[in-house]
Protein backbone atom coordinates (compact mmCIF):
# COMPACT_ATOMS: atom_id res chain seq x y z
CA UNK A 1 0.00 0.00 0.00
CA UNK A 2 1.64 3.40 -0.80
CA UNK A 3 0.35 7.07 -0.02
CA UNK A 4 1.47 9.93 -0.83
CA UNK A 5 3.81 12.09 1.52
CA UNK A 6 3.02 15.56 1.43
CA UNK A 7 5.89 17.78 3.17
CA UNK A 8 4.33 19.86 6.25
CA UNK A 9 3.14 23.43 6.58
CA UNK A 10 3.82 25.07 9.86
CA UNK A 11 1.11 25.99 12.51
CA UNK A 12 -1.72 28.25 11.10
CA UNK A 13 -1.65 31.33 13.77
CA UNK A 14 -5.54 31.56 13.90
CA UNK A 15 -7.46 29.44 16.76
CA UNK A 16 -9.22 26.57 15.88
CA UNK A 17 -11.79 25.39 18.49
CA UNK A 18 -12.29 22.37 19.76
CA UNK A 19 -15.69 22.02 18.99
CA UNK A 20 -17.40 21.79 15.76
CA UNK A 21 -20.02 23.94 15.44
CA UNK A 22 -23.67 22.69 14.25
CA UNK A 23 -23.77 24.67 10.82
CA UNK A 24 -27.23 23.27 8.96
CA UNK A 25 -28.33 23.70 5.24
CA UNK A 26 -32.32 22.52 5.07
CA UNK A 27 -32.14 18.90 3.38
CA UNK A 28 -28.49 18.42 3.48
CA UNK A 29 -27.25 15.68 5.80
CA UNK A 30 -25.56 16.97 9.14
CA UNK A 31 -21.65 16.34 7.88
CA UNK A 32 -22.36 17.08 4.55
CA UNK A 33 -24.34 20.33 5.05
CA UNK A 34 -21.13 21.46 7.36
CA UNK A 35 -18.51 20.68 5.13
CA UNK A 36 -20.96 23.12 2.50
CA UNK A 37 -21.78 26.27 4.52
CA UNK A 38 -17.37 26.14 5.16
CA UNK A 39 -16.88 25.57 1.31
CA UNK A 40 -19.21 28.74 0.71
CA UNK A 41 -17.74 30.78 2.94
CA UNK A 42 -14.15 30.32 1.72
CA UNK A 43 -15.53 31.34 -1.56
CA UNK A 44 -17.34 33.85 -0.44
CA UNK A 45 -14.21 35.82 1.66
CA UNK A 46 -11.87 35.33 -1.39
CA UNK A 47 -13.90 36.95 -3.34
CA UNK A 48 -15.01 39.58 -1.31
CA UNK A 49 -12.30 39.89 0.71
CA UNK A 50 -14.30 40.61 4.08
CA UNK A 51 -17.62 39.46 5.03
CA UNK A 52 -20.14 39.54 7.46
CA UNK A 53 -21.28 36.25 9.44
CA UNK A 54 -22.66 34.82 12.10
CA UNK A 55 -19.94 34.50 14.85
CA UNK A 56 -19.71 30.98 15.45
CA UNK A 57 -19.70 30.74 11.09
CA UNK A 58 -16.71 33.30 11.21
CA UNK A 59 -14.99 31.37 13.87
CA UNK A 60 -15.29 27.63 12.30
CA UNK A 61 -14.59 28.90 8.58
CA UNK A 62 -11.55 30.81 9.57
CA UNK A 63 -8.89 27.88 10.11
CA UNK A 64 -9.87 26.49 7.16
CA UNK A 65 -9.26 29.88 4.99
CA UNK A 66 -6.36 30.45 6.53
CA UNK A 67 -4.78 26.90 5.70
CA UNK A 68 -5.97 27.55 2.09
CA UNK A 69 -4.20 30.70 1.87
CA UNK A 70 -1.03 29.16 3.62
CA UNK A 71 -1.04 26.03 1.15
CA UNK A 72 -1.18 28.73 -1.80
CA UNK A 73 1.47 30.72 0.03
CA UNK A 74 4.15 27.97 0.50
CA UNK A 75 3.15 25.38 -2.11
CA UNK A 76 2.33 27.29 -5.32
CA UNK A 77 -0.05 26.61 -8.33
CA UNK A 78 2.58 24.20 -9.57
CA UNK A 79 1.63 21.80 -6.57
CA UNK A 80 -1.23 19.38 -7.31
CA UNK A 81 -2.14 18.99 -3.83
CA UNK A 82 -2.53 22.85 -3.42
CA UNK A 83 -4.58 22.74 -6.74
CA UNK A 84 -6.72 20.43 -5.65
CA UNK A 85 -7.59 21.50 -2.21
CA UNK A 86 -8.17 25.20 -4.33
CA UNK A 87 -10.76 23.03 -6.92
CA UNK A 88 -12.59 21.57 -3.93
CA UNK A 89 -12.78 24.79 -1.71
CA UNK A 90 -13.26 27.66 -4.10
CA UNK A 91 -16.85 26.84 -6.07
CA UNK A 92 -16.24 30.13 -8.49
CA UNK A 93 -12.67 28.43 -10.10
CA UNK A 94 -12.07 31.64 -11.30
CA UNK A 95 -11.16 32.58 -7.66
CA UNK A 96 -8.20 30.33 -8.05
CA UNK A 97 -6.46 32.58 -10.61
CA UNK A 98 -7.35 35.44 -7.98
CA UNK A 99 -6.00 33.23 -5.02
CA UNK A 100 -2.56 32.95 -6.97
CA UNK A 101 -2.15 36.07 -9.19
CA UNK A 102 -3.31 38.86 -6.15
CA UNK A 103 -3.85 37.10 -2.63
CA UNK A 104 -0.47 34.98 -2.76
CA UNK A 105 1.94 37.75 -3.31
CA UNK A 106 0.34 39.70 -0.67
CA UNK A 107 0.33 37.38 2.01
CA UNK A 108 4.26 36.40 0.45
CA UNK A 109 5.20 39.73 1.95
CA UNK A 110 3.90 39.06 5.41
CA UNK A 111 5.34 37.48 8.29
CA UNK A 112 4.57 34.35 8.56
CA UNK A 113 3.95 34.32 12.28
CA UNK A 114 0.97 36.15 12.00
CA UNK A 115 -2.27 34.99 10.67
CA UNK A 116 -3.92 36.18 7.08
CA UNK A 117 -7.19 36.60 8.78
CA UNK A 118 -9.16 38.99 11.11
CA UNK A 119 -12.23 38.40 12.92
CA UNK A 120 -13.77 41.31 14.88
CA UNK A 121 -17.12 41.08 16.94
CA UNK A 122 -19.62 43.33 15.72
CA UNK A 123 -22.95 44.16 18.38
CA UNK A 124 -26.03 41.36 18.73
CA UNK A 125 -28.07 41.52 15.84
CA UNK A 126 -31.68 40.83 16.07
CA UNK A 127 -33.51 38.74 13.11
CA UNK A 128 -36.70 37.17 12.26
CA UNK A 129 -36.04 33.50 12.76
CA UNK A 130 -38.32 30.28 11.40
CA UNK A 131 -41.75 29.79 13.37
CA UNK A 132 -43.89 26.26 12.05
CA UNK A 133 -47.08 28.20 13.23
CA UNK A 134 -46.15 31.64 10.86
CA UNK A 135 -45.94 33.84 13.98
CA UNK A 136 -43.01 35.95 13.68
CA UNK A 137 -40.30 35.09 16.38
CA UNK A 138 -36.59 36.96 16.89
CA UNK A 139 -34.01 35.73 17.70
CA UNK A 140 -30.64 37.94 19.37
CA UNK A 141 -27.54 36.36 17.01
CA UNK A 142 -23.70 37.41 17.18
CA UNK A 143 -22.15 38.76 14.49
CA UNK A 144 -18.30 38.93 13.42
CA UNK A 145 -16.59 40.61 10.47
CA UNK A 146 -14.08 37.81 8.84
CA UNK A 147 -11.27 39.71 6.49
CA UNK A 148 -8.51 38.61 4.93
CA UNK A 149 -5.69 41.10 6.11
CA UNK A 150 -4.42 43.94 3.34
CA UNK A 151 -8.15 44.38 1.74
CA UNK A 152 -8.88 47.01 -0.14
CA UNK A 153 -11.58 48.31 2.66
CA UNK A 154 -11.11 50.81 5.52
CA UNK A 155 -10.07 49.28 8.63
CA UNK A 156 -12.31 48.29 11.24
CA UNK A 157 -9.50 48.55 14.34
CA UNK A 158 -9.95 52.57 14.28
CA UNK A 159 -13.36 51.78 14.68
CA UNK A 160 -12.97 48.68 17.28
CA UNK A 161 -10.62 51.38 19.30
CA UNK A 162 -13.22 54.51 19.12
CA UNK A 163 -16.01 51.89 20.56
CA UNK A 164 -13.93 51.00 23.13
CA UNK A 165 -12.96 54.61 23.99
CA UNK A 166 -16.93 55.25 23.90
CA UNK A 167 -17.89 52.65 26.25
CA UNK A 168 -15.19 53.79 28.58
CA UNK A 169 -16.05 57.22 28.25
CA UNK A 170 -19.75 56.54 29.22
CA UNK A 171 -18.74 54.46 31.84
CA UNK A 172 -16.58 57.01 33.68
CA UNK A 173 -19.60 59.61 32.90
CA UNK A 174 -21.88 57.35 34.80
CA UNK A 175 -19.62 56.71 37.49
CA UNK A 176 -18.89 60.10 37.74
CA UNK A 177 -22.29 61.41 38.06
CA UNK A 178 -23.19 58.61 40.55
CA UNK A 179 -20.39 59.51 42.68
CA UNK A 180 -21.50 63.33 42.11
CA UNK A 181 -24.97 61.96 43.09
CA UNK A 182 -23.17 60.57 46.26
CA UNK A 183 -21.75 63.76 47.67
CA UNK A 184 -25.06 65.75 47.14
CA UNK A 185 -27.02 63.21 49.09
CA UNK A 186 -23.88 63.60 51.99
CA UNK A 187 -23.71 67.31 51.45
CA UNK A 188 -27.93 67.57 52.10
CA UNK A 189 -27.81 68.73 55.63
CA UNK A 190 -30.07 67.06 57.56
CA UNK A 191 -32.55 68.75 60.04
CA UNK A 192 -32.87 67.91 63.62
CA UNK A 193 -36.00 67.59 65.13
CA UNK A 194 -36.30 69.60 68.12
CA UNK A 195 -38.50 68.17 70.52
CA UNK A 196 -40.47 70.45 72.41
CA UNK A 197 -40.96 70.75 75.70
CA UNK A 198 -42.68 72.29 78.40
Amino acid sequence: MSHRIIPTLPRIKATVGHIPQRLKIPNVPTQRARLEVLRQIATRLVREERCELKFNRAEEARPYVERLIQLAVFRGKDDAYAMEMMNWWLLEKDLITKMFQLLVPRFEKMPHDEPYTSIYRLPNMRLPSLSLNGSKKYKQYEIAVLELKGNPFPSIQPLEEERLAQLKKMSLEFVGANDLKNKKIEQIPRKNKVSKEK
